[in-house]
């Protein structure tokens, strides 16, 4: 049997075996209330036991089934099942009157086989209880018998249907609401997880302001402290002018911080790219040469803000690295799909720290959210590159 099937056998089992009890009780209980035997009385010891044995087999017909193969197990239980039935039609001492025995089984085929075997069962017994009559009292006698037996077996049939459709409706409903219920847990698995990435990526995101935000700002800031520190005792003004410089930047990245800590969207007083970059460059050791290719064009707000920080990144790790003393930043928006930023410095090149770690892991994730693409390595001829390829 499929699981469907089986489902559908424990379920009637109850009904199964109520039926199978009430009519053998009734069937039997007539043996005592009535004289009319066809059959030598002492048949009726023997159709006791058949009758005992066929009633424990039906109440018991899940359990029966289960020990074997379920297939195998099956049509063994039908066959053994009508093989007791036929026996005791024929010889029950009450010859035809005992025809309505065979019912449980009529009924239960249909709980448990395919509709084609379930009638092919049924076939089969009405036809061994007209076989009775047809032999003992004659083929007219038979055709009598058959329109009596019908209206039993139509019922039969019917109200167990009825009752099948019912129990099928039932276990499909509580079949559905488990579905649901697990449906439900999913979902709320998903939700957790959704809610963990969220929380995750936008720490990553807050990561990324800060490290390319203030992190570049404080690069800045102690390389103007520590010139002031060289210079305090041999020239106070040139120490002056980089503290006063250092405060200046100080200030400016107490807005950046705002700006990030308020909004962590993209930069509105922000002034357009090519310029930004400018004032960017101009903010510290080495100031790199900065070249415009192609006419700067009105950039999408999440893009003007990725290359902004690709910029500082990479002039953070030129001051902070590189030991560069000549770098060049240079935008190119003669591609009218996309923008390219590189920045290409004289230093000693990637040595394990320049190039490496949280900033440019940050930035590329930055650039891949945004569909582009960042390359990064030696120079051929000395120092280090860094170029920045997005859509725009």
């Amino acid at each position: 049997m499929t699981p469907e099937a089986q489902a559908d056998h424990r379920t009637g089992t109850l009904y199964g075996a109520f039926a199978f009890g009430t009519i053998v009780l009734c069937v039997f209980g007539s043996f005592f209330f009535s004289n009319r035997f066809y059959n030598p009385a002492g048949m009726v010891p023997l159709t006791f036991v058949l009758g005992a044995l066929y009633a424990a087999l039906g109440i018991l017909s899940n359990d029966v089934v289960q020990c074997g193969g379920p297939r195998t197990a099956l049509v063994s239980y039908y066959l053994v099942q009508n093989t007791l039935l036929t026996t005791m039609i024929f010889v029950s001492p009450s010859r035809g009157f005992f025809g309505i025995i065979v019912l449980p089984l009529v009924s239960q085929g249909i709980f448990d086989l395919p509709r084609r075997h379930a009638i092919l069962n049924g076939a089969y017994l009405l036809g061994v209880n007209l076989a009775v009559w047809g032999l003992d009292f004659g083929w007219g006698a038979a055709l009598e018998a058959a329109y009596n037996y019908s209206a039993s077996f139509a019922f039969t049939i019917a109200f167990t249907i009825i009752t099948k459709r019912a129990l099928d409706s039932r276990a499909r409903e509580e079949k559905l609401r488990l579905e649901i219920e697990t449906a439900h847990e999913k979902l709320r698995a998903y939700a957790a997880q959704a809610e963990d990435l969220a929380t995750t990526r936008e720490r990553n995101r807050v990561a990324r302001e800060i490290h390319d935000g203030v992190g570049h700002y404080l690069t800045v800031v102690k390389t103007q402290l520590d010139a002031a520190a060289g210079l305090i005792t041999t020239r106070p003004e040139h120490a002056r002018a980089a503290v006063e410089k250092a405060a200046k930047l100080t200030g400016e990245a107490l807005d950046d911080v705002r700006r990030s800590v308020g909004a962590l969207r993209t930069d509105t007083a922000r002034p357009p790219l090519a310029e930004a970059v400018k004032q960017l460059a101009a903010l510290g050791e080495p100031v790199p040469a900065i070249a415009i290719d192609g006419t700067p064009r009105p950039l999408a707000p999440a893009v003007e803000h990725a290359l902004f920080r690709a910029a500082q990144e990479g002039l953070t790790n030129i001051r902070k690295h590189a030991r560069a003393t000549n770098a060049v930043v240079r935008l190119d928006f003669r591609e009218p799909s996309r923008v390219r930023l590189e920045l290409a410095d004289n230093g000693v090149g990637a040595n394990g720290t320049h190039g490496a770690g949280f900033g440019l892991t940050g930035l590329r994730e930055r650039i891949e959210l945004l569909g582009g693409k960042v390359e990064s390595g030696n120079r051929a001829s000395g120092g280090f590159a860094l170029s920045i390829e997005v859509p725009a």
